[in-house]
């Protein structure tokens, strides 16, 4: 092993933890880890070493990404510091710290108007979507076309699959709205909601999750050892800073999707749904990623999963 420069697996075997979790490192603070050549395999220059020593530590001490971050731009060189100067003076220091931190802030606050932006955007769609059903339903009563006991089904249904920013309500009917039959009597519903949240049952958050390959084939991932790797622990693990997200599960029909928001950070859709896979195994299908109402491709979905998936070794 070179004392100027390491590997990924020379910082593995220093640092006491998997190859998996030094590329999830350098993933988190690229900034810090200084390449030397580009040849194969990749070398890390000189101080690598105590830099994946020092986020190993700070992880153990159940430190945010984020106050890791601080604290390395003051314990360690970034990449961008060291193409300036070849020694910063503190002052240097002190100013390319306030102009990383004021960049974040300024992301952070960019992300937060687009998702305010798509928010707005698909509670109009929804509003709209919802007023139409509504009328169509109405002129199809009064001409006799539908009958009083289906009509309170159908405007559920409109309400529940209308595309709008999620919600977990139940929904239910109780008399106020009133309806003619046919025999000159009539009765009155409304519409309540039922502010209680649904959760998938645990049996479906205890299989098996997988995706689809790039050749279509079910692909799922190790999880802890001997297991394989569960929807509980994927939605623990995008979600698990519970005081920085907000969390709900709604069912479409055979689906349960999970939405989950930073204050700051993008809307994100998971799509799930029970599957028997061609080897009659029983899993959990994650068919689908949306974000900020954009769906991704399965290249997207495939990295996403890994990148999550990888998180695993850090808990």
């Amino acid at each position: 092993m070179s004392t100027d420069t390491f590997t990924h697996k020379d910082l593995s075997q220093i640092s006491g933890v998997s190859v998996t979790t030094i590329k999830s490192y350098r993933k988190k603070f690229p900034e810090f880890f200084m390449i030397s050549g580009h040849g194969k395999p990749l070398r890390f220059k000189k101080g690598s070493d105590k830099l994946c020593l020092r986020i190993k530590e700070l992880f153990a001490k159940n430190l945010s990404s984020k106050q890791i971050r601080d604290k390395l731009l003051i314990e360690f060189e970034s990449v961008k510091e060291n193409r300036q100067l070849s020694e910063s003076s503190k002052p240097t220091t002190a100013s390319n710290e306030e102009i990383e931190k004021l960049t974040r802030v300024t992301m952070q606050m960019m992300n937060g108007l687009a998702g305010l932006a798509t928010a707005q955007a698909k509670s109009e769609q929804r509003l709209g979507k919802i007023e139409k059903g509504l009328l169509q339903l109405i002129e199809r009563q009064d001409s006799g076309n539908v009958a009083g006991e289906d009509l309170i089904e159908q405007i559920k249904d409109v309400l529940l699959t209308a595309n709008g920013l999620p919600q977990s309500e139940r929904v239910k009917a109780k008399k106020i709205v009133t309806i003619k039959k046919d025999h000159g009597q009539s009765n009155s519903y409304t519409l309540e909601s039922d502010n209680s949240k649904i959760f998938p049952e645990i049996e479906f958050l205890d299989l098996p999750v997988v995706i689809l390959s790039e050749t279509g084939e079910f692909l799922g991932m190790p999880g802890r050892p001997g297991h394989p790797f569960a929807l509980k622990e994927l939605v623990h693990l995008v979600t698990k800073d519970e005081s920085n997200y907000s969390k709900v599960w709604r069912k479409d029909g055979s689906e349960w999707i999970l939405s989950y928001k930073s204050p700051t950070g993008p809307l994100h859709e998971l799509f799930f749904q029970r599957k028997k896979t061609p080897k009659g195994n029983i899993v959990s299908f994650f068919k689908r990623l949306d974000i900020n109402s954009e769906s991704k491709n399965q290249t997207f979905i495939i990295t996403f999963f890994r990148e999550v998936r990888d998180l695993i070794d850090e808990i």
